[in-house]
């Protein structure tokens, strides 16, 4: 119920805004179909609102299409992104813009590459640019990889985008039901769930950070450390997604313009200016390939390594010089 409240408010807003910024018909509107972050999915009738305010819509659907059906006969974005390797894994470097033909032709790029024009003139000053996709494409695409798509998708489809959606809610659910029940001795939580803590309105990404007894979080650097040498990989960080982990560690932006006007040189002093125990959080996310038994390992791991232990440590920690 909360999860379905939250995105009945962030509709309100969303509609609030679009109507404030309406361009007359000439703005994008971009959004994921799920967070990278949290795993919450945002609705696909977002797509259609945004169009009744006359924006086109891209949607990001990396995160989401390699779990979920994307029928893109009732959804309708004029633009899509999608992840081959977050599909089937392989190849990388690969992916896919999906552009409706009547959106393509009204975009204009303002200047052009090898490729992408049918003819040009130094003298004249003037260049034609191809009519199609590969306007929009810079230098000689990977062409030895590109075969292997054809492959992913049918294997993909010979197992069902079905099957495979329901086998990640299921692993999901268990995971989340069982991370939040785990308490120390003194009845802290051991983890705390960024995102909807059920599958309501989520998919199979879900990031947590560590508490100690205290509640004080674990440092996710020695999270990774620790999960790798227990052979487990996992996402640590800020995920490539400030806005989310500015919402998950409550930053207002006064607090955030004080931090940028302090200049820190490293992110270890911005984190320390914001007044935040830790740099970001810990990710796992399940896929095609993950099981039951990756699932109650994971259980294990988190409950044996971080239930009931004090800290901090005095583990030595390297510096952070990246998000």
């Amino acid at each position: 119920p909360d999860v379905i409240a939250a995105l009945a408010t962030a509709r309100g807003r969303l509609t609030g805004r679009l109507r404030r910024h309406d361009p007359g018909g000439s703005g994008l509107f971009a959004y994921p179909a799920q967070s990278n972050f949290t795993g919450v999915q945002h609705p696909l009738t977002w797509v259609d609102l945004a169009q009744q305010h006359g924006y086109d819509v891209l949607l990001d659907a990396a995160a989401f299409a390699p779990t979920n059906r994307l029928d893109l006969s009732v959804v309708r974005p004029d633009f899509v992104c999608l992840s081959w390797y977050k599909l089937f894994g392989y190849p990388t470097g690969v992916g896919a813009l999906l552009a409706r033909r009547d959106a393509l032709a009204r975009l204009r790029r303002p200047w052009f590459a090898g490729g992408t024009i049918r003819a040009v003139s130094v003298q004249g000053d003037w260049h034609q640019p191809m009519g199609d996709e590969s306007g929009f494409e810079d230098g000689t695409l990977n062409f030895l990889s590109i075969p292997d798509v054809e492959f992913g998708l049918s294997w993909l489809g010979s197992i069902g985008v079905e099957v495979i959606h329901t086998r990640v809610e299921l692993l999901t659910r268990w995971l989340l039901e069982q991370l939040t029940a785990l308490r120390h001795r003194n009845g802290q939580p051991l983890v705390r769930v960024y995102g909807p803590s059920t599958v309501t309105a989520r998919g199979g990404t879900v990031a947590f950070n560590f508490h100690h007894p205290d509640g004080s979080l674990v440092d996710e650097r020695l999270v990774a450390v620790e999960s790798s040498t227990a052979g487990f990989a996992l996402r640590t960080g800020c995920f490539c997604n400030p806005g989310a982990a500015e919402a998950a560690f409550g930053i207002d932006r006064d607090l955030l313009r004080h931090s940028i006007r302090s200049r820190p040189e490293t992110i270890d002093q911005h984190l320390a200016t914001l007044r935040l125990p830790t740099g970001g959080a810990v990710r796992l996310s399940f896929g095609l390939a993950s099981t039951a038994a990756d699932a109650e390992r994971f259980l294990a791991f988190a409950a044996s390594t971080y239930l009931d232990r004090d800290g901090p440590t005095d583990f030595r920690l390297a510096p952070r010089i990246r998000c």
